[in-house]
């Protein structure tokens, strides 16, 4: 009778735990579901989330870039980006994000990424329940772990050409104690250098103001992150021709 109730005892307890597995993953198919009711979900200029599926304990996320020819940087880079997407999910504040990523590894499921660009090629990274795990949004984050994480991302797709204006060319990027600053090269056949920096001076309030009531959620997630880091934004224009500069300085107290 003993062996019998012991043996009842680890089938009721299998039976819970089979109970509770399924019920993990009802919600996150619940969850999944209502996400891609939302999709696509723009991502400013970056550019969207498409969809998500849930199948054989893998969830995939769907995206598409904007602006790029190939994927290379990313694909040869592909440990540093790891890290990047880690280091973001952690410091991400968004509550209904939070809530996905805690089903995800309720599930004891896997999370698969899916970047793809205007031509068809794509690429996939790999995340494993216990990296997620590992990292999942801090109530605060750490906005300099975040930032410099950011910086080693966007380092990867140097040059950028889009985003930016005809004739100019993203060709570093950088990060001190003060300032976020990107370098760009200028195509002088294009641009006047003296009527940039004229027009900057003339126009800097009104830059401030477009930096800091953007929507863009790419833009939204930089300037919190350079606010919590007491950090302004550089932007130094460089004719490919003369070597003459046009300098944009956004000091850290005008993202306040």
């Amino acid at each position: 009778m003993k062996k019998t109730l012991s043996l009842l005892t680890l089938f009721c307890l299998i039976l819970l735990g089979l109970a509770s597995c399924n019920n993990e993953k009802s919600e996150l198919k619940k969850l999944i579901a209502q996400l891609n009711t939302e999709c696509p979900i723009p991502l400013g200029s970056i550019g969207q989330m498409d969809k998500a599926d849930y199948k054989s304990d893998k969830v995939t996320f769907y995206y598409t870039i904007v602006g790029l020819d190939n994927l290379n940087n990313f694909k040869n880079n592909q440990e540093a980006f790891h890290q990047f997407m880690l280091d973001n999910y952690r410091n991400n504040s968004d509550e209904s994000f939070r809530q996905l990523l805690e089903a995800i590894v309720e599930a004891d499921a896997g999370l698969d990424v899916v970047f793809s660009i205007e031509n068809g090629e794509s690429f996939t990274l790999q995340f494993t329940c216990e990296e997620l795990k590992a990292n999942m949004p801090e109530a605060n984050g750490d906005p300099e772990s975040y930032l410099q994480s950011a910086v080693a991302s966007a380092r990867m797709q140097l040059p950028i050409t889009y985003g930016y204006g005809d004739g100019m060319v993203c060709t570093n990027i950088d990060l001190d104690s003060m300032y976020y600053t990107y370098y760009i090269d200028c195509d002088e056949d294009q641009l006047d250098l003296n009527e940039m920096q004229q027009s900057i001076d003339e126009n800097h309030e009104a830059m401030v103001e477009m930096l800091t009531s953007s929507t863009d959620p790419s833009f939204v997630k930089m300037m919190e992150t350079l606010k919590a880091t007491n950090r302004g934004l550089r932007y130094f224009y460089t004719g490919t021709s003369s070597g003459k500069e046009a300098v944009v300085t956004i000091a850290p107290e005008e993202l306040k």
